[in-house]
């Protein structure tokens, strides 16, 4: 997405407007929600890969010349206050993101991520969250090789199935 600045961002590290996210559970059928920051939002997509691993530790994957069909959708509702970084949801799992310079400060945003995301979804208190988090969510480094780390969480969504 388009940034709120007057220089146009770099597409390689990732931040709050998307960017080289590598995570791979991002596949077809995903969704990747980012906040909209400018007056028409300005997507951009790329860097397609045919298989690619977390961490993209090479500064490569199976790099691909794909075509991609793509449905944007502005969301306008109480939830979309949730989503100040990106956030990712599949079919069985929503992924908070935290990004940072610092891989250990990517893993605490990714944590707050996950928290905003707890708390504010399901009304679950902090203390009660952040048991959940290190009891049965998945934490995974998705960004290594940019200037920008990334860490993501995996939050099963049949665990919160009634």
């Amino acid at each position: 997405m388009a940034t709120d600045t007057d220089t146009m961002p770099h597409t390689v590290p990732p931040g709050a407007h998307g960017g080289n996210l590598d995570i791979r559970h991002l596949v077809t059928g995903s969704a990747l929600y980012l906040p909209v920051q400018t007056e028409g939002a300005g997507f951009h997509t790329g860097d397609p890969h045919y298989a690619q691993g977390n961490g993209e530790v090479a500064l490569t994957a199976f790099e691909a010349p794909l075509r991609a069909t793509v449905r944007l959708t502005v969301v306008k509702s109480a939830a979309t206050d949730l989503v100040a970084r990106p956030f990712g949801e599949t079919g069985t799992h929503w992924i908070p993101v935290g990004l940072h310079e610092d891989l250990d400060e990517a893993m605490r945003d990714a944590v707050r991520a996950a928290l905003d995301f707890l708390t504010g979804r399901f009304g679950m208190e902090r203390h009660a969250a952040y048991a959940y988090l290190s009891a049965a969510a998945d934490f995974e480094i998705s960004q290594v090789v940019d200037q920008v780390k990334g860490v993501h969480c995996l939050i099963r969504k049949s665990d919160f199935e009634t």
